[in-house]
């Protein structure tokens, strides 16, 4: 049965300006960044992996097989608190890894929020099964592909914890079965997982995983990078950077990424604009002053 029509990807074209400004902005994350990039690098890179074992090792590897497969799995896991900048991330990534597999055009496309549907029997597998039948589909010869499916822990919790829920296990069976299949039929097409709790995803899921990237909160180096990003074109000195890392520390919780993104810089314009007054680190730090992090997660 065809069930590309029960669902609809969102869908992006790499390189792009755009994402690689938001790319560029993600500043603390220069770990995930590279981690993210090089076993994407590895995936894509069947023939580059080949090229090195026959420098290397003309007359082979015995415990590996290189032949058209890929030593990377198609499988990547982002996990951690929201707000740490797992999905901009996963979303942006495709323009600068184009750079890196020869100028290639990568298309990520992505889950809808409601994958799971409306809870009817069978809707789950249905629609886990049209996403990635529909990425498929969309991927075009010569391209190569990213599908990001977020919220992973919503679908992909532990069959023998769940409340013996048939519908939440026959999801982890279809996401588990789609997975093996992308990498049996050499499909050109990574799958990023993210999830706020990789503790309660199925240790099957979690075995496909080529790895698995912990994101948290910027700490005190990240802030400061995050406030210079925030300052530029504007004066400030490092005594002002001092007191706005200094007030970011509320009662041990810090903000997130996106607390200072689309929160505290997007209020900081909105009271300069409203004061008639230029845009500045006393007007941030007044924001954050007045802001609370998002709660930890329990």
């Amino acid at each position: 049965m065809n069930t590309t029509n029960i669902i609809e990807l969102k869908e992006s074209i790499h390189p792009h300006k755009l994402a690689s400004k938001r790319y560029e902005s993600l500043v603390g994350l220069d770990s995930q960044k590279e981690k993210l990039l090089h076993n994407l690098k590895l995936f894509f890179g069947r023939k580059t992996l080949d090229n090195w074992r026959k420098k290397h090792h003309p007359r082979g590897l015995p415990f590996f097989v290189f032949d058209n497969r890929s030593l990377q799995p198609p499988l990547i896991l982002l996990s951690g608190e929201v707000g740490c900048g797992k999905t901009e991330l996963a979303q942006t990534i495709a323009t600068p890894l184009s750079s890196l597999v020869g100028g290639k055009r990568i298309r990520v496309m992505e889950t809808p929020s409601d994958i799971r549907g409306g809870g009817r029997v069978g809707e789950l597998s249905q629609r886990l099964t049209a996403a990635f039948e529909q990425a498929r589909y969309k991927l075009k010869p010569k391209e190569l592909g990213i599908l990001i499916i977020d919220e992973a822990d919503d679908l992909a919790t532990q069959r023998s914890q769940m409340q013996a829920h048939h519908e939440d296990r026959a999801g982890v069976n279809v996401l588990i079965k789609e997975i093996d299949r992308l990498e049996r039929d050499q499909i050109p097409l990574a799958v990023i997982l993210i999830t706020n709790r990789a503790d309660v995803l199925d240790p099957a899921v979690l075995r496909r995983a080529a790895t698995q990237l912990a994101f948290s909160r910027p700490n005190n180096d990240s802030f400061e990078k995050l406030m210079e990003l925030l300052l530029q074109g504007v004066t400030y000195s490092d005594d002002d950077i001092r007191k706005l890392v200094a007030a970011s520390r509320k009662d041990e919780v810090r903000f997130t990424f996106s607390d200072v993104v689309h929160r505290i810089a997007r209020q900081s314009l909105i009271e300069a604009y409203l004061k008639d007054r230029p845009f500045s680190p006393d007007i941030i730090l007044e924001v954050i002053q007045a802001t609370k992090p998002t709660p930890l997660l329990t």
